[in-house]
């Protein structure tokens, strides 16, 4: 038998081109190993992205992130595992999303169904409706891409849903005729935010099956189910990397320093060239830097492959802002969120997007920071608008990743020049963009390139769910209803409205109603620019304004009209060719199609509120149907949209006895999952709040009763409310209350303590789950905060309920 030598590599000596979390986690993997390793940095501090700066307010001050802020427990294997043998804890975050365009003029957010309709008059916007109804589309489509994408003996042309490698994610939207709504209110801000990238590229540019995937690996691709849990550092993600630099030689770290090229000695050897004119050689570099700058580090002494691939990477610039100014914050209160983006209309159009990216972090709300001590603690990305100086702390400028279809090739081809003439690439761009790719693409150059060994197993998050969705009944009966509403509205509308408008009947209809609103003609005629070609496009917008100029003649307001459309119209000359007969009749057949598909949803979309809005606010909105200030139970909840508490299935009388009672039975065979305790209480809450037990050991359908215990510390009444949370993220649609105290006011008396009960069980079905293999412990944590008090957060003025 064979053993394998304890240092399977040379002793080399190495450098590290780089300190962003690839080299720092190279760094830390081959601090383990034999070999002399050294560290340069461009920059005056280490970790790149990883920028934890002090925020103060008056006499208090706390540590914020400034670049990477969170994690989930779904895709991010590598980093939790490391933060956890490097003994740096994590804490539950909240990851929510709001849109904000033109100023508050429109906004949405996915917390709630109440904060989807913030602005209570989208309730009768068909756009709003048709938004959320391509949400639902698109959500089930994306995941026929990936099946397509996987399928072997089926060739891509074959497959109804199949997306080119080249296609972009903009030429799939508009092929599968997806609405401006769901493109320019949902799918570009959240991949422009996620990203960190201008609206055009995430539009234009971005290869649709990476997005795809990407959006399905995170379970963004499901409108209500469970998400994986989102983590945050509280000391600040800055306290990883000091973890990792502790009793590293400072005579191998230099600060400060650049590294402008490499060369190869005749030896083979790897020869930096510094700014200073110095040069250093060393056995193996790893260049953990973005790929742009990889790319001119090697571009003087590149092989032809070399330059082939790296030219393809490129980045775009960011400017981060600290600070708190609420002018960065939607306008609506119920729309603030963890993540904040804010738009404004292009000029042109009056619609999509400015091509800028800004985005808000509410760090309040992310990293746990107490408003009544610190303030309003927010970072924005690329602000719209200077925030008030006298609000700002820091201003910051971070680099990320652009994704072409030429940059996704060419991270195929990466392979073909890793560990040749002793260099090797490490970084976020060389899978997705984030701080697990980073990461994980430096350990895994440390453990392939160099022999390091990590205290434990190296996971690819890049298929953390597989590479071939499969799909369930509850799929299967969406697309149906998806299949209907497109059947039965969309279609009926264009087959039986949109083609008789189309006749000359109709023509000499839209004629008459645009000599009598002449006004409302050039609305039209504006609106159908978004769907014509750039010469159809031209036509219009001249026949527009010769129909203003008309309409205005004589008033006072004529040149300013003519001084808009001048404004308006592209600078180059334009072509007096018209369009053909058969374009104008697509783009009228469309823009009729709409108009029409807007009226009738506002109507069947009124009918649908009256007879669903009392039950939907039931069902999503409240938490409890009590709302009793005693200590007591509400019904079972569990993650959904957006990260919210829905609902699971047989709690608080949303199933029947016997239905519940079939799912409370113990199996025995299984093995019994390990349930553990936490607890938390909001800086502001003087409460102590603890489990009584640390864990208990449960059999699937088998009942289990588990204690807290809440004690007011102060002299005053206070009223408490606690929310949860259930980790990891897939076990959370598992985990049954059938009676808890979450969601409820709680009211303690000054001095007093209470036991809190939670009856609880693990749902069988978990068993038939592929994503519940390996979980062996569930974590269920509270937390509570304040509510109903005054400045001081004190109790007060809560009238008792009549007897």
């Amino acid at each position: 038998m064979t053993t394998r030598p304890v240092n399977a590599v040379p002793r080399k000596k190495v450098a590290i081109v780089g300190s962003g979390c690839a080299g720092i986690a190279a760094l830390w993997a081959l601090n383990r190993t034999h070999h002399d390793v050294y560290l340069y940095e461009a920059a005056d501090r280490l970790g790149g992205h990883t920028n934890t700066v002090e925020w103060v307010k008056g006499k208090y001050r706390t540590m914020v992130d400034t670049g990477f802020i969170v994690m989930n427990t779904a895709t991010y294997p590598n980093f939790i595992r490391f933060l956890e043998k490097i003994r740096v804890r994590t804490a539950p975050t909240e990851m929510t999303f709001a849109v904000s365009r033109d100023q508050g003029l429109f906004e949405w957010a996915g917390t709630s169904l109440d904060a989807v309709f913030c602005q209570r008059g989208n309730i009768f916007s068909p756009r709003m409706w048709r938004m959320i109804f391509d949400i639902i589309r698109f959500n089930q489509s994306a995941l026929d891409v990936l099946i397509a994408d996987e399928t072997e003996s089926q060739s891509a042309s074959d497959t109804v849903n199949s997306v080119k490698s080249e296609e972009t994610i903009g030429e799939y939207l508009e092929r599968e005729g997806y609405s401006e709504a769901f493109r320019d209110d949902y799918l570009i801000p959240m991949t422009a935010a996620v990203w960190s990238t201008s609206p055009d590229k995430c539009t234009l540019e971005f290869p649709a099956v990476t997005l795809i995937r990407f959006l399905w690996n995170h379970h963004l691709l499901s409108t209500v189910a469970a998400r994986p849990a989102w983590l945050t550092i509280p000391e600040g993600s800055k306290s990883y990397i000091d973890a990792v630099m502790k009793g590293f030689p400072s005579n191998h770290l230099f600060l400060n320093t650049k590294v402008k090229s490499l060369t190869n000695d005749a030896d083979g050897r790897v020869r930096l060239h510094l700014e200073n004119g110095k040069t250093a050689v060393y056995d193996h570099v790893i260049l953990a830097t973005h790929g742009d700058q990889a790319y001119s580090i090697i571009h003087d002494s590149a092989t032809e492959d070399e330059l082939d691939i790296m030219s393809n990477f490129r980045t775009s610039e960011n400017k981060a802002v600290l600070h708190s100014d609420l002018s960065q914050m939607p306008e609506s209160r119920k729309a603030w969120s963890s993540w904040n983006y804010m738009t404004k209309s292009s000029p042109l159009t009056g619609r999509g997007n400015i091509d800028q990216v800004s985005l808000t972090y509410n760090m309040n709300i992310l990293q746990h920071i107490p408003t009544s001590a610190f303030g309003d603690v927010l970072v924005t990305l690329n602000p719209l608008h200077e925030p008030d100086p006298k609000t700002v702390q820091g201003r910051f400028t971070y680099a990320h990743a652009l994704y072409t279809p030429a940059a996704i090739r060419a991270q195929q081809r990466l392979p073909e020049i890793q560990n040749t003439r002793g260099i090797s690439y490490a970084g976020a761009w060389t899978k997705y963009g984030f701080h697990e790719d980073g990461f994980s693409s430096g350990l895994h150059v440390a453990k392939e390139h160099l022999g390091a060994r990590l205290p434990f197993e190296f996971k690819d998050s890049t298929y953390s769910r597989g590479k071939r969705p499969e799909l369930g009944m509850a799929d299967r009966l969406l697309r149906l209803w998806i299949f209907a509403v497109q059947l039965l509205l969309i279609d009926l509308i264009d087959r039986i409205v949109v083609e008789p408008l189309l006749s000359g009947t109709g023509q000499r209809y839209a004629a008459t109603m645009n000599s009598i609103f002449p006004r409302f003609g050039w609305r039209l005629s504006e609106t159908t620019t978004r769907w014509s070609c750039q010469t159809c496009r031209r036509a219009q917008q001249q026949q527009a304004a010769a129909r203003w100029r008309q309409s205005s003649r004589g008033s006072a307001s004529s040149n300013g009209a003519r001084r808009f459309i001048s404004q308006s119209s592209p600078r180059r000359a334009q072509p007096s060719a018209s369009p053909s007969m058969e374009h104008m009749r697509d783009v009228y057949k469309k823009r009729n199609r709409t108009t029409m598909f807007y009226t009738l949803s506002v109507i069947l979309g009124t009918v649908a509120l009256s007879y669903g809005s009392v039950p939907m606010y039931k069902m999503v909105c409240l938490p409890s149907s009590g709302g009793s200030r005693r200590v007591g139970f509400s019904p079972r909840w569990t993650t959904g949209f957006g990260g919210q508490p829905v609902r699971a299935h047989g709690a608080g009388g949303t199933s029947t006895p016997d239905d519940l009672a079939s799912r409370l039975v113990p199996v025995t065979d299984a093995k019994r999952i390990r349930v553990t305790f936490n607890a938390s209480v909001s800086d502001v809450l003087p409460w102590k709040f603890v489990p009584q037990q640390r864990e208990v050991r449960v059999l699937p359908g088998e009942t289990a009763l588990a204690f807290y215990t809440a004690t007011n510390k102060s002299d005053q009444d206070i009223i408490g409310v606690a929310t949860y949370s259930v980790t990891p993220g897939q076990t959370a649609p598992y985990f049954s209350k059938i009676q808890c105290f979450c969601f409820e006011e709680q009211r303690l008396a000054a001095g007093e303590t209470v036991d809190m009960p939670v009856f609880f069980y693990l749902d069988p079905d978990m068993l038939n789950d592929l994503n519940m293999r390996g979980i062996e412990t569930v974590t269920l944590s509270y937390t509570f905060f304040k509510a109903k008090y005054d400045n001081n957060g004190n109790f007060k003025n809560i009238p008792e309920p009549p007897a």
